[in-house]
């Protein structure tokens, strides 16, 4: 139940104020369960001893007066844990998602994390809430049971004891089919990943085309069915055992107004006075239902408190990059230097190896290479995404590992080739925010031409106004892929890096698309140090210097001249390329 207590503890410190809330929960249940008790006792011993209708007609008024006292009260209290409910989950469900931007990129390939933080985000904040509740709820069950056991045990403590004792065992059966649940959500939810991905697949609009003209709906669906039967037989698999224990648990709790209200009969029946057994008889039902309550809410605390676990995993977890104060990156960029790094994915395969660069301010660097070269991975290492695991990366003479990487990324960006287009306007997808004043739209209009998609963006009616994708909006643009790859080019631009890295900026643009493009960011990038990395080499004849890379090592280095000269991969590569091009743009004329 620690992570239950943990819960309550979070709480009570986003909202301190709370406890007030819960006291007067507290007093409030104590006098409205014991109520019916006193006037019960009260008007049966006025019927038994003195017949005065008017006496009792008073305790009726004072204990519905009581009564309306602690409704309005309850009222309150429940206003007040709306509010901190809706607030608190609220709370709970932004600290999840600013988590995922605070660890480490390498989290996000691993299957574990991924089910773990699907099931923290879908349940965790109703789980967290719930078992602060639990507590909360337990507290107030106790404080009311006791006062009630007060009662009885003055009567005779075998009649406590015997509830206290079916509680106990009850409480057992609960825990024991709260782990039966937590173990069958475990073990479905690599299958509910699965279906979720099924179902956002056929909700993707980029993925229609294929599902409309091709058979791939068919093993999406077969998929689909395959998760469905492992999370069905996991069901079947624990319910038989849940209906038991439950059974079992429901007979024993039912036990105990009876058997209860037998041993009080049994051992007091000779010197009771009927008022006292009028009470004594409500206290027994009463009693009887709160043990019910309690042992329910303790087995629901310890349920929740062990769903919680994966939660508070997750918000735990430690990272060694993201979200680690190092120092700040200091002034402005002057170089960086690859030295001698290493880096492998498993540990045991290197995917770069003794890779030694230096880019000074202001350079246009092209990095070249195959596919599974080990350019893509180098780009995660320049973004610090991933520590090298031998060697070192210095910016401006501080090694890499020693920088906080949020300062790092403002002065090194990338732009991918696999890019995000946003349901908003083309001026809040190129800045990422909605534009506040003049010299944003200067710097929109900027970063429009760096990427060539100047001309088109105010060919259309709205111009940077207007809306990309038709979710919301049945006059919104629909860019084609190489419009994509342009609006990413200008986002990157826009964020005013001063190391800008466009990872195949140019992948679905043809070859005068692409000349153009990268025409205009020589041109308006003059000033930034600008990485292109790619396997095609139209990015490289116009560049300060060249990286061949093959293999996870560079092969060859040098400028556009000097790697022709040798005659080596670079000049087949680019000769290859070159008469492909030509080739192609004979055909198209």
């Amino acid at each position: 139940m620690r992570n239950g207590i943990k819960s309550f503890l979070l709480l009570l410190k986003k909202y301190p104020y709370s406890i007030i809330n819960y006291v007067l929960s507290i007093i409030t249940s104590i006098v409205i369960i014991n109520i019916p008790i006193i006037v019960i006792e009260r008007i049966v011993y006025i019927y038994d001893k003195t017949r005065n209708f008017d006496d009792a007609i008073k305790v009726v008024l004072i204990a519905s007066g009581v009564g309306f006292l602690c409704y309005l009260i309850t009222i309150a209290i429940n206003f007040v844990n709306a509010y901190i409910e809706r607030n608190f989950k609220a709370e709970l469900s932004i600290m999840f998602y600013e988590k995922l931007n605070n660890i480490d990129y390498d989290f996000h390939e691993n299957p574990k994390f991924l089910n773990d933080y699907t099931r923290a985000l879908e349940q965790g904040t109703e789980t967290i809430y719930l078992s602060a509740h639990n507590v909360i709820e337990t507290i107030r069950i106790i404080f009311q049971s006791l006062s009630l056991f007060i009662i009885i045990f003055n009567m005779h403590y075998f009649a406590v004891l015997y509830a206290i004792l079916i509680g106990i065992i009850y409480m057992f059966v609960r825990i024991k089919v709260g782990k039966l649940d937590f173990k069958a959500l475990s073990m479905q939810r690599p299958f509910f990943r699965q279906r979720n991905y099924v179902n956002r697949t056929f909700f993707i609009k980029d993925a229609m085309a294929d599902l409309k003209t091709t058979n791939i709906s068919e093993l999406l669906l077969n998929n689909n069915e395959k998760a469905n039967d492992g999370i069905i037989a996991i069901i079947d698999k624990v319910t038989s055992k849940k209906a038991f224990l439950l059974y079992i648990g429901e007979i024993l709790i039912s036990s105990i107004y009876p058997i209860t209200l037998g041993i009080l009969a049994y051992f007091t029946i000779d010197n009771l006075v009927l008022s006292d057994f009028s009470a004594l008889t409500i206290a027994a039902t009463t009693l009887s239902t709160l043990v019910s309550q309690l042992v329910r809410v303790l087995a629901d605390l310890q349920n929740n408190s062990l769903e919680c676990k994966i939660p508070f995993e997750v918000l735990n977890m430690k990272s060694k990059i993201e979200g680690v104060e190092y120092e700040e990156v200091k002034g402005d960029f002057k170089e960086l230097v690859v030295d001698n790094a290493s880096f492998s994915y498993d540990g045991e395969n290197l995917a770069l190896k003794n890779i030694n660069m230096k880019i000074r301010k202001g350079e246009k660097i092209a990095i070249v290479g195959l596919n599974g070269a080990g350019k893509t991975t180098l780009v995660k290492l320049l973004l610090r995404l991933y520590d090298v695991g031998s060697g070192a990366i210095y910016i401006n003479g501080q090694d890499y590992r020693n920088v906080t990487a949020s300062s790092l990324r403002k002065i090194v960006g990338a732009v991918f080739q696999n890019v995000e287009v946003y349901a908003a306007s083309i001026a809040e997808n190129v800045l990422l925010r909605k534009p506040k004043n003049e010299t944003d739209l200067n710097l929109i209009n900027e970063a429009l031409k760096f990427s060539g998609l100047y001309d088109y963006v105010y060919s259309l009616e709205e111009n940077i106004n207007t809306e990309i994708t038709r979710e919301f909006h049945k006059q919104g643009a629909v860019f084609s892929g190489g419009q994509i790859q342009r609006l990413a080019i200008a986002r990157g631009y826009a964020q005013n890096y001063e190391v800008f890295i466009l990872d195949e900026p140019s992948s679905a643009l043809d070859p005068l698309a692409e000349a153009e493009v990268y025409k205009n960011m020589l041109e308006l990038g003059k000033d930034r140090t600008i990485i292109f990395i790619s396997h095609r080499l139209t990015t490289t004849v116009n560049s300060d210097y060249i990286y061949l890379f093959a293999d996870g090592e560079i092969v060859e280095a040098g400028t556009h001249e000097k790697l022709i000269n040798q005659n080596g991969l670079y000049k087949k590569m680019f000769t290859s390329q070159a008469s492909k091009y030509l080739r192609s743009n004979y055909e198209n004329n």
